[in-house]
C-alpha cells in the first residue's frame, strides 16, 4: 500500500448501497455473534444521561483486565478514530521540531493507516528504523498472519532505548479471533508499543463503535497529549456498556467457545474452496485471503445476497478476503461458485 503519487481511497466491507448482504463474507466480525451477554448489556444501556466524562470505572475495569496501570488506558470512539488521533499527534510532535513526521506501513494493511497519514501530511518511508509512527497488526489484515517486519529496536534489550519519538502501534483488532498460534511479541516487548483493542469484532457487534489503547510504559506525556486531542465524551452509553461487558468472565468464556466453532467452520470453508479451484493463503484468524482461477461475477453474487471483499485496497490485488461464516452461508457461496466453474468449463470446451 502506498501514499505516493495517488490519493488513498476509503474502501470498507459490510453494508453498501444495497444494504446488508444476507451472506456477508466481506466483514471480519465474529460469525458466532452477537455475544448474547454483550448484546443484552448494550440494549439495556442508560442513554438518558451523559457517561462519566473521565470514564473512571471503565478505565479501571480495562486496566484490571489487562493487569496494567490505569494511567496507560486511552479510550477512543473507534479504532479508526484512534488511528487518526495518534497520526495527528505524530504530525504535531514533528511540527514542533520543524520536521515532517514519517510513517511506516505494512505492505498489506487496513486502509485507514494510510488515509490518516495522508490527512495529516505524514510522509511514508520504506525503512521502519526511520519512522516516527509505525503500524503493525497481528493477526494481520487482510492476510490473517503473524507480523514479521518489527523494527530492530523492539528486539533489543529493554534497557536499549528506542529511537526518539518513535511510536509503534500494534492493532489487536483480530487478536481475540486468532484461532491458532500466539502473539509473536513477549509481554516485555508489548510494554514498549501501543496496543489498540476493538472488541466489537470479537463480540459480533461492529455497529457499536468503541475502542481503547494500552500505552507503552513511561508514555505519560503521550497519553496526556492524546487525551487533549480527544473530544469530550468520545464514548456514548452503548460503547461504555460493550467495553464493560467485554471484561466479564462469561463473555470471555463465550468467546473461547466461539473460536472452537469458527475453527471447524474455517476448515470446512477452506476445503470446499480448494475443491472449487481456489488458491487459499494461510491464515491464523477467522478470515483468509483467496483467489479464484475462474472469473467471478461480483455484481451477480451481490444480487444473490452474497458479498466478497476485494483485497486490492488492502494491498493484495487479485485476491478476496473472506470471513469464516456458518455452513448455510458457505453453501450459498459454493453453489454460486460452482455455476461459474461450470460456465468456465463450457467456454473452455467450446473454445470461447
Amino acid at each position: 500500500m502506498t501514499m505516493q503519487g495517488e490519493k488513498v481511497m476509503r474502501v470498507h466491507g459490510g453494508a453498501d448501497a444495497l444494504g446488508v448482504a444476507r451472506f456477508d463474507f466481506s466483514t471480519n466480525s465474529n460469525a458466532c455473534g452477537p455475544c448474547p451477554q454483550s448484546l443484552h448489556d448494550v440494549q439495556q444501556a442508560d442513554t438518558t444521561h451523559y457517561p462519566d466524562p473521565d470514564y473512571r470505572d471503565l478505565r479501571q475495569a480495562l486496566a484490571d483486565f489487562h493487569a496494567v496501570d490505569v494511567r496507560r488506558i486511552v479510550l477512543a470512539a473507534s479504532a479508526s478514530e484512534f488511528i487518526f488521533r495518534i497520526s495527528a499527534l505524530a504530525a504535531q510532535r514533528a511540527s514542533a521540531r520543524g520536521e515532517i513526521a514519517q510513517v511506516w506501513l505494512p505492505a498489506c494493511a487496513y486502509g485507514d493507516y494510510a488515509y490518516a497519514a495522508q490527512a495529516w501530511g505524514l510522509r511514508q518511508v520504506q525503512d521502519p528504523q526511520a519512522a516516527q509512527l509505525l503500524w503493525a497488526c497481528e493477526p494481520s489484515s487482510p492476510l490473517g498472519q503473524s507480523h514479521t517486519d518489527w523494527p530492530a529496536w523492539l528486539h533489543q534489550p529493554h534497557s536499549t532505548p528506542q529511537p526518539p519519538a518513535a511510536q509503534l502501534v500494534l492493532d489487536c483488532a483480530y487478536a481475540p479471533l486468532q484461532l491458532q498460534g500466539q502473539s509473536s511479541l513477549t509481554n516485555a516487548q508489548r510494554d514498549r508499543v501501543w496496543c489498540l483493542w476493538t472488541p466489537n469484532k470479537a463480540l459480533g457487534l461492529t455497529g457499536v463503535r468503541a475502542a481503547y489503547a494500552i500505552a507503552p510504559l513511561n508514555a505519560d506525556a503521550e497519553v496526556q497529549s492524546l487525551r487533549a486531542l480527544a473530544p469530550s465524551w468520545p464514548l456514548g452509553a452503548h460503547g461504555v456498556a460493550m467495553l464493560q461487558n467485554w471484561v466479564q468472565t462469561d463473555t470471555q468464556a463465550w468467546l473461547t467457545q466461539s473460536r472452537s466453532l469458527l475453527q471447524a467452520w474455517k476448515q470446512r470453508q477452506l476445503m470446499a474452496l480448494k475443491e472449487l479451484n481456489w488458491d487459499c493463503l494461510p491464515s491464523l484468524a477467522n478470515f483468509f485471503c483467496a483467489r479464484s482461477l475462474t472469473d467471478i461475477d461480483l455484481p451477480a453474487l451481490r444480487a444473490a445476497g452474497i458479498k466478497l471483499r476485494d483485497a486490492s485496497s488492502l494491498g493484495l490485488p487479485g485476491f478476496f478476503r473472506l470471513a469464516v461464516l456458518p455452513p448455510l452461508a458457505q453453501d450459498a457461496l459454493f453453489a454460486q461458485l460452482q455455476r461459474y466453474l461450470q460456465v468456465g468449463k463450457v467456454q473452455q470446451k467450446d473454445g470461447v
